[in-house]
């Protein structure tokens, strides 16, 4: 049995660490489009409501159209963003995946040295 299990478990400690890191993360950035998109669909009701004529109704739609390019653009960045966190993420717990098994690995080479010494 691996006697140095604390060595061993480090790097699942990590990986639990960066696993709440990660999701806090991922949580924040939904929490702050869901506002913001709450926020927009507030002022544009208010907007749509104060609408009098034909005129200010053709430039309303027109602002619409503007509006929906830019989330549109807002989407793409942020599904860009979160494709970037993830690739981060999946090589970080790659990484604590290899340094767990060298860590086994060498903490067994020791015992196994230890008892063929014996």
């Amino acid at each position: 049995m691996v006697e140095n299990i604390k060595s061993f478990t480090q790097p699942i400690s990590k990986l639990v660490e960066l696993n709440t890191q990660h999701f806090d993360t991922l949580m924040q950035a939904q929490k702050k489009a869901a506002e913001d998109y709450r926020a927009l669909v507030q002022q544009r009701i208010q907007s749509a409501s104060d609408i009098k004529d034909p005129v200010a109704l053709a430039s309303f739609v027109t602002d619409q159209m503007a509006l929906a390019q830019s989330n549109y653009e807002k989407m793409v960045g942020n599904s860009r963003t979160m494709f970037e966190a993830m690739t981060g993420y999946n090589a970080e717990v790659i990484q604590l995946f290899q340094e767990s098994t060298a860590q086994l690995k060498e903490e067994i080479k020791k015992e196994t040295s230890l008892k063929t010494k014996k």
